[in-house]
């Protein structure tokens, strides 16, 4: 690592970061916020943490903007003035915030120090995902064999914890179930009659790459950096770009709110139920090796790496299914209609 260039980006993020909490004005505040989550992804890349710069990319710098600006555009701009005399509300936050900091400060005195070879994670566990994985799995990439394989029951909670959300936008936002649909035609036939004519040619031209590599992130992951969730976040932002190049109603033709919750459920079930397929066939709960009994010309090991490879396929359609309806509902406030 180049310790100049790791400092410059520590500094940047920093005032980034200052620079989102003390605008006034939200939009500003949100594309400050994006800048930061590319300072991020570009601090991960250095680092060497390839997959967790992906996903920091695409939603943190990519998806997670399109919402903050989403949920401006239905709230206010710019911040509400506070009454006077708020000084010691500032002083006890700011004293809170120090102690907190000052107390996790002091329990790093009993972690291993940095890169310490000695340290628990180095002599036992790191050891054996680095010679065991491709043994084991047939997965050159130890991150999705990690993620899908060694921990896989950790994934499907979190993949279950996306579906939830989703559920949760909808009850709060309140609409779902009461619309006869999910558009209204317009009146005069034409879905857009105020956007660019440049930017709707250019979605229509990125939109089909987009798509085309989000499937090849969802199908190489456990060989190269990305795997479902990635490859769900950039499918998800496809139809998003729709939503924005044109209108929420021609998104919605392409893939209407409740065919986005019947990929969300399906998403899930696929991980659980090849779980379930492997207690049926006598081995453990997403134990992908005995899959082999019934994946022609499989071993043990490959069965597991094609077992990842399905439960990769389940976390991209609940990810790109979410991902769609947290930001119809956002952008729409409920109401699933023009959007922005």
């Amino acid at each position: 690592m180049i310790w100049q260039f790791d400092l410059l980006i520590l500094a940047l993020g920093v005032l980034c970061a200052l620079a989102s909490i003390s605008l006034k004005d939200l939009l500003s505040a949100a594309i400050v916020f994006g800048a930061y989550s590319f300072l991020m992804c570009l601090l991960w890349t250095e680092m060497g943490a390839v997959d967790v710069a992906f996903t920091e990319a695409a939603v943190g710098a990519g998806v997670s903007t399109v919402f903050f600006l989403a949920a401006v555009y239905h709230t206010t701009r710019t911040v509400k003035p506070r009454r006077r005399g708020r000084m010691l509300h500032k002083l006890v936050g700011l004293a809170t915030a120090a102690g907190i900091g000052l107390l996790l400060l002091s329990a790093t005195v009993d972690f291993p120090t940095w890169a310490d070879p000695n340290s628990p994670a180095s002599v036992y566990l790191s050891p054996y995902y680095i010679t065991e994985t491709i043994p084991m799995t047939a997965v050159p990439n130890i991150v999705t064999s990690v993620l899908a394989d060694f921990r896989g029951f950790d994934t499907m909670f979190e993949t279950s914890v996306i579906f939830v959300a989703g559920l949760a936008v909808l009850a709060i936002l309140g609409s779902y179930g009461r619309r006869q649909r999910d558009y209204e035609p317009s009146p005069t036939g034409k879905d857009v009659a105020h956007q660019s004519p440049i930017v709707q040619a250019a979605c229509r031209v990125f939109v089909p790459f987009m798509q085309l590599f989000a499937l090849y992130v969802v199908a190489h992951g456990h060989h190269s950096p990305g795997g479902g969730f990635q490859g769900g976040v950039i499918l998800g932002a496809s139809f998003i770009l729709v939503a924005i190049s044109y209108d929420l109603r021609v998104m919605q033709r392409r893939l209407r709110e409740r065919l986005a919750m019947l990929f969300a459920g399906l998403g899930v079930l696929i991980y659980s139920g090849i779980g379930a397929i492997c207690l049926l066939l006598g081995g453990n709960f997403l134990d992908y090796s005995v899959l082999h009994t019934i994946l022609p010309a499989t071993s043990p090991i490959m069965a597991r790496s094609h077992g990842m490879l399905g439960v990769e396929v389940g976390v991209a359609f609940t990810v790109m299914a979410i991902m769609v309806i947290i930001y119809v509902n956002v952008a729409s406030h409920g109401k699933s209609d023009r959007g922005l």
